[in-house]
């Protein structure tokens, strides 16, 4: 029983990195903003690159840009944080996982001949597996609090940015005797 439950282990593992594959992949997708003045973020794999006027940022760049607004500064520094942490967990539970399924040889004698099997240990599995989930979660967690902190700046820029309308328009004549009018915006 043993072996045709690790073999479902195994596939079990192969199709729930397929589909992260197929998921991570669907958001590979263009841009979402190319207005001047506003930020957008690109997902790319395990990462969110944000963009200005079609330039990438650094990470220095973008600290500076978001000193304006606390939010999107604290969502940023977790972001950075999270982003390189996310994989190692993930790794690490892979690796776990492995040396679960991997087992240790053993021997038993059973009618008097020795008989060699392999004993599994299904809580080092779990662990690993639950670490992979963790770490994705992690990575996944970096994304969105990047995205998060692009929002919170460009929410802000458009709620900074003055719009002015026609206060007073007149029509008449001009120091020099010439037909002119002039706009007031307020």
């Amino acid at each position: 029983m043993l072996p045709q439950l690790s073999k479902f282990i195994i596939s079990l593992m192969k199709y729930i990195i397929f589909v992260l594959l197929i998921i991570c992949g669907s958001f590979l997708d263009g841009f979402a903003q190319k207005n001047a003045d506003t930020l957008y973020a690109k997902r790319v794999f395990l990462a969110t690159h944000i963009y200005k006027d079609g330039v990438k940022l650094s990470n220095g760049k973008l600290t500076k840009l978001f000193s304006n607004t606390e939010q999107s500064k604290i969502k940023y520094r977790w972001s950075t944080i999270l982003k390189p942490i996310g994989p190692v967990v993930a790794i690490g539970g892979v690796g776990l996982a492995y040396v679960a399924l991997k087992g240790v040889d053993a021997t038993a004698i059973i009618d008097g001949e020795p008989v060699d099997y392999k004993i599994r240990s299904l809580p080092k599995l779990l662990i690993g597996l639950g670490l992979v989930v963790g770490g994705l979660s992690m990575v996944e967690s970096s994304n969105e609090l990047a995205q998060h902190a692009v929002d919170i700046y460009n929410a802000k820029l458009k709620s900074n940015t003055k719009t002015s309308y026609i206060n007073k328009i007149q029509f008449g004549l001009t120091q020099s005797n010439a037909i002119g009018f002039s706009i007031s915006l307020k």
